[in-house]
């Protein structure tokens, strides 16, 4: 037995000896293990475990585009977020009962006519919601209502019945992200149009975002998109989560020289003429004479080129596109002449008359014949006759010499004012020299030679400018979460494109335009502006040939004797003359904005508050004769859901930051980077801020944010 017992613990220590023996191997494998996975190789497994962490899904992280201003900061282009309520009872997991359903309509319907008032009573939202429920198995849903605020849409979704949530009631939210326009068409064809589409954003990825497709949309469309960024998503055992790897960096905005109110009075003008005068394009632009600003551009263009019953609208931007100006081309040709002296006094008499065969070509006429004529009379009475005679005295034994002074002035520079697709006056000549020398001739008066309306405008500009030739400036400022990045500084063309007393000499010939009685420009004098400039015709062309269609200009400045801006007015196939037509809507221009207080004159208009209860003078326009009863466009969109938003004013060392009209986000980056505790009530934009802009700032101190939408 003894035996027995000594054998079988010999067994079992052997057993021990195995089992410890065992366990040291696995262990020293796993001490073996761990230390490689640690140390020797642990740079790939920390590779290893980042990829699978990541898991290889990257998704693009779309900016902020930036917005667009006009010259006080009042929004003209902003992106926004609404909702769109759709009800889809067929695909719920578990439809509202009928009982409850018909139970709680009469409450829903109340709450929906309280919601949106004006668009249904509770009673037609009741005789609805009962056909679509009645309807839901055989319908793919209904929008209950689109263009929803953010606040609207948390209202209803706390409605009877849609309380339930989507899965019972059908109530469905979508986000619907657009270009908005506080302004409405205030000068959009210049701001272009940004749509939403997809865009390539990396060699695997597209993502939805705003992309400009014209106007300075298009132009500055990389700078208002900014950079996009990365986001990395990771699905844990109960969600996905997302977490910005590398940060979107959202668009710059865009401060632009355009003045809403001289813009809504150059748009009422222009589209006052086009009811009337019925032309099939028309365009007008005002300039700044000092800075070369373009304060305001319109263009309205038939609906229906054969039927004027449709109506205008915002088509092309005729200010940037090459057309032959006709007269309005003699005052810049005078200004050649009066610089390299072919003429010196403005008394200077021209043999004109009836009509003047010239270097074998067909004979050049005047519309209204006079035996002889003063310089300044050819301007005022615009003889084609006298201009070509005084230019080709010089230039027609070698007319691209014309050409290449006009070049030296500055007349074919780009200007790289922002508008996408902008064209430059475009000149040719053959190689033959009678062939140019016709054509030179033609040229003086504006035919022969293709001009875009805004250089014509420049050259204008500059005269009244005393021959400083300014560039003309649509963008003043581009900035980066409300800080300045760059800024368009006044440039200039040419410093002068003439001498000051020339300069003179062409502002009085203008001036004769309207005050010779015998003027093209006679019906434009009035007693309120004292207004000077050129009127011009030319014959359209048509399939290579000319027809009996017009096209209308005139080209000035206002006022005289101190010349505050130019203005030119272009339209084709109007009724009436270049007067009549073009003319016209200058001299309304120039009346209004006197009305307005912008010439220097005192103001004679109300002052208004607008839609966030900041003082906002010169809104209500008062007529020529001072009554002020004539309600602006302005007037109307102020009250507008984005008639608020603007970009504040740039921070100042030591006080309280403007931050009404911006985002959430914006306005709590600006304010706690002064060093002030951000609260906040509602959602959307900036509304009202606690702490008045402008005042001292105390670091530490809290400041209370209203938003809304």
């Amino acid at each position: 037995m003894k035996k027995k017992r000594q054998k079988n613990k010999q067994h079992i220590m052997w057993r021990y000896f195995l089992v410890i023996v065992a366990a040291l191997t696995v262990s020293l494998v796993v001490v073996y293990r761990l230390f490689q996975t640690t140390v020797i190789k642990a740079d790939a497994w920390n590779a290893k475990a980042i990829a699978s962490f990541y898991n290889d899904s990257i998704i693009p992280a779309v900016p902020e585009r930036g917005k667009i201003f006009a010259d006080d900061g009042t929004v003209l282009s902003a992106s926004t977020l609404t909702y769109s309520a759709k009800v889809d009872w067929r695909t719920c997991g578990e439809r509202v009962k009928e009982d409850d359903f018909y139970k709680e309509l009469p409450a829903l319907c109340d709450s929906l006519a309280a919601l949106l008032p004006g668009t249904k009573s509770a009673e037609e939202w009741q005789r609805l919601f009962t056909k679509e429920y009645k309807a839901a198995r055989n319908t793919n849903g209904w929008i209950v209502r689109s263009g929803l605020t953010y606040m609207q849409r948390q209202r209803m979704a706390r409605f009877p019945i849609f309380k339930k949530g989507s899965n019972t009631s059908g109530i469905v939210f979508e986000e619907i992200k657009r270009r908005s326009f506080p302004y409405g068409s205030i000068a959009r064809r210049t701001i272009g149009d940004a749509i939403v589409k997809n865009v390539r954003v990396d060699a695997n990825h597209n993502a939805v975002a705003f992309v400009g497709v014209n106007g300075l949309e298009r132009s500055f469309d990389s700078l208002l998109y900014g950079r996009n960024g990365e986001l990395h998503k990771k699905v844990s055992t109960k969600r996905t989560i997302n977490w910005e790897e590398v940060p979107a960096i959202n668009g710059c905005d865009i401060t632009t020289t355009i003045n809403v109110d001289i813009q809504d009075i150059v748009e009422q003008e222009l589209k006052k003429m086009c009811l009337d005068a019925e032309p099939l394009w028309a365009t007008a632009v005002v300039m700044d004479v000092a800075t070369g600003d373009i304060k305001a551009i319109a263009n309205l263009e038939r609906v229906d080129t054969f039927d004027v019953s449709k109506g205008y609208k915002e088509n092309r931007n005729h200010a940037f596109l090459r057309y032959e100006t006709g007269s309005v081309m003699k005052v810049i040709s005078m200004l050649v002449a009066l610089e390299d002296s072919i003429v010196v006094d403005p008394n200077e008499r021209i043999t004109t008359g009836g009509l003047w065969a010239y270097s074998g070509g067909r004979a050049i006429s005047d519309a209204h014949a006079y035996p002889d004529l003063s310089v300044t009379e050819v301007i005022s009475r615009s003889s084609n006759i006298g201009i070509a005679k005084i230019v080709t005295s010089k230039y027609g034994s070698n007319p691209p010499t014309f050409g290449e002074r006009l070049r030296e002035i500055g007349f074919f520079d780009n200007f790289n004012t922002g508008v996408y697709g902008s064209q430059r006056p475009m000149m040719s000549f053959s190689g033959h020299l009678n062939s140019n020398r016709i054509l030179l001739s033609r040229m003086s008066y504006g035919y022969g030679m293709s001009t875009p309306p805004i250089y014509t405008l420049a050259m204008y500009n500059a005269i009244a400018n005393g021959g400083r030739f300014v560039r003309p400036r649509l963008v003043t400022k581009i900035s980066r979460e409300g800080m300045p990045d760059s800024i368009i500084k006044v440039g200039y063309v040419r410093e002068r494109i003439c001498s000051e007393a020339n300069a003179k000499k062409l502002q009085e010939m203008m001036h004769a335009v309207v005050q010779d009685p015998h003027g093209t420009g006679k019906s434009l004098k009035n007693k309120i502006v004292d207004v000077a400039g050129k009127t011009g015709t030319a014959y359209v062309i048509a399939k290579g040939r000319y027809t009996g269609m017009k096209r209308y200009s005139f080209c000035g400045f206002f006022p005289y004797n101190n010349p505050r801006y130019s203005c030119i007015v272009v339209c084709e196939r109007a009724k009436y003359g270049a007067a009549g037509n073009s003319g016209k809507v200058f001299l309304g221009i120039a009346t209004r904005m006197y009305a307005h207080g912008m010439l220097g004159n005192g103001k004679n208009y109300e002052a208004v508050i607008d839609s966030i209860g900041r003082g906002r003078s010169g809104i209500t326009y008062a007529t020529a004769d001072g009554t002020g009863n004539a309600q602006s466009f302005v007037d109307k969109q102020a009250a507008s859901t984005l008639g608020h938003m603007r970009r504040p004013s740039d921070v100042q060392e030591g006080k309280i930051p403007d931050v009404v009209g911006l985002g959430l986000r914006d306005a709590i980056n600006r304010l706690e980077s002064a060093g002030l505790q951000v609260r906040y009530t509602g959602a959307g934009y900036v509304y009202k801020q606690s702490l008045p802009p402008g005042s001292k700032l105390i670091k530490g101190a809290e400041i209370n944010l209203t938003l809304r939408n």
